[in-house]
């Protein structure tokens, strides 16, 4: 009978170092912010909301702060009416109309939208209004040029300028001499 309570401490001991460890191990996540829960953009592009529309990887693509540059990313309508959207950056204006519960894709090539000048160098960030209905709000999207694979095929080329180029007349050869020169020197 000796043994029984003996047995009764070791197991109440092992149980509740059982159960110390269990908290110790666990414990961590019950203080912690779960990474998941927050909404980030995944990708170079920017996520935004104005009104019913939303703005997804939108980013902007173009050799330099003042060439043309195009819009990638996704807008998404969740409306059940179509939406004019605008957006403005940079003393230039790209507007679309988003179909009612719909999305527009810009790197579709029936959706290539493109902006006179991007407003930043690539690398920057450029300041856009967006504006959609009677809604509006300031982002800064991101420019990139086409140095990532990704994007190159993306960044619009100048188009060609037509420039003056010299044409060269042909010179004539001078005309073989009707003389016979002295070869042998007789």
């Amino acid at each position: 009978m000796k043994i029984a309570p003996k047995n009764r401490v070791q197991r109440t001991l092992v149980a509740g170092a059982a159960a110390l460890t269990l908290l110790a191990s666990t414990g961590c996540g019950a203080i912690n912010e779960q990474a998941t829960t927050k909404s980030y953009s995944a990708s170079d592009g920017i996520v935004a909301n104005v009104g019913p529309i939303g703005l997804r990887n939108l980013l902007v693509v173009a050799e330099n702060a003042e060439s043309t540059g195009r819009l990638l990313g996704t807008v998404v309508n969740t409306s059940d009416s179509p939406v004019q959207l605008s957006l403005t950056g940079s003393g230039s204006t790209a507007t679309v109309t988003v179909p009612a519960d719909g999305q527009i894709r810009f790197e579709d090539e029936a959706n290539e939208t493109t902006v006179d000048r991007p407003g930043a160098a690539p690398g920057a960030l450029a300041n856009v209004t967006v504006r959609v209905n009677n809604e509006s709000a300031d982002v800064r999207v991101p420019v990139l040029d086409g140095t990532l694979p990704e994007y190159s095929s993306y960044v619009p080329t100048p188009a060609p300028t037509e420039s003056a180029t010299p044409t060269e007349t042909p010179t004539e050869a001078p005309a073989p001499s009707e003389e016979p020169t002295d070869q042998a020197g007789a």
